[in-house]
């Protein structure tokens, strides 16, 4: 099984081809030019594999592979650009389409970076405007369950971690100095505090194996809160 996974949900991006043999990674840079730079990303990383040369080499991908894409939480126009790409690779290719949360990633790489593995971790993402988008991974035997995710001030969130809570996620660059007067949190390293697109591929992995896939037609990215036009739009009348 060959996976392209592909990670634009945050200012840094990042895309990965994974095969039994090994895997090629490569970061994305700015999130303002994700939509310039991916697909010829796409196609380093693949042909750093060995998948083939030239621009037909993401038209390497077949019924066996798979494109896996961080569908959320993130920004608006770097959820459009991943999710977009990936559905489109694959529809063109035939390639099984994975769509992995965020949150899932990133107790996944808290577990490998900070060897955390049997006690909750709480996850959260930056949601602007004082807010946090957040919730807790619990360790199972066979990998996390992920509680509702909550979006609150993020006080009241901070207030609501237990003492000796593990705590990681991308909000803790924003608020790194309220997270670190809470001194009887856990705190993950910063390495740990972003998702990528390597560790997305292990996931789909996973569930493409357990036949565990999306729909193209159907998948749409998780964004962190309503826009703010929708957020001011009145109810329907009746």
């Amino acid at each position: 099984m060959r996976i392209l996974a592909i990670d634009t949900s945050l200012g840094s991006g990042s895309v990965a081809a994974v095969d039994q043999d090994g895997s090629a990674e490569r970061p994305l840079g700015p999130a303002g030019g994700h939509a310039r730079v991916l697909t010829a990303a796409l196609a380093e990383v693949a042909a750093a594999r060995g998948w083939g040369v030239g621009p037909q080499v993401l038209g390497s991908l077949g019924p066996s592979d798979v494109v896996a894409v961080i569908r959320g939480p993130g920004s608006f126009t770097g959820l459009r650009v991943g999710v977009a790409a990936a559905k489109a690779l694959a529809w063109t290719t035939g390639a099984r389409l994975v769509g992995v949360s965020g949150f899932d990633v990133l107790a996944r790489r808290a577990a490998r970076v900070a060897g955390w593995h049997d006690e909750p971790i709480a996850i959260a993402y930056d949601a602007g405007r004082g807010d946090v988008f957040a919730a807790t991974a619990k360790p199972t035997a066979d990998g996390w369950i992920m509680a509702p995710a909550i979006l609150a001030p993020l006080d009241a969130w901070l207030e609501s971690l237990p003492a000796g809570g593990r705590v990681t996620g991308p909000a803790l660059e924003a608020a790194s100095e309220r997270i670190t007067a809470r001194n009887d949190l856990a705190v993950a390293s910063p390495e740990a505090w972003h998702p990528l697109a390597a560790e997305a591929a292990a996931i789909a992995r996973a569930r493409a194996v357990a036949d565990d896939v999306d729909d193209p037609h159907t998948l749409l990215p998780d964004y962190l809160r309503p826009s703010y036009a929708e957020e001011r739009k009145p109810p329907a009348a009746g």
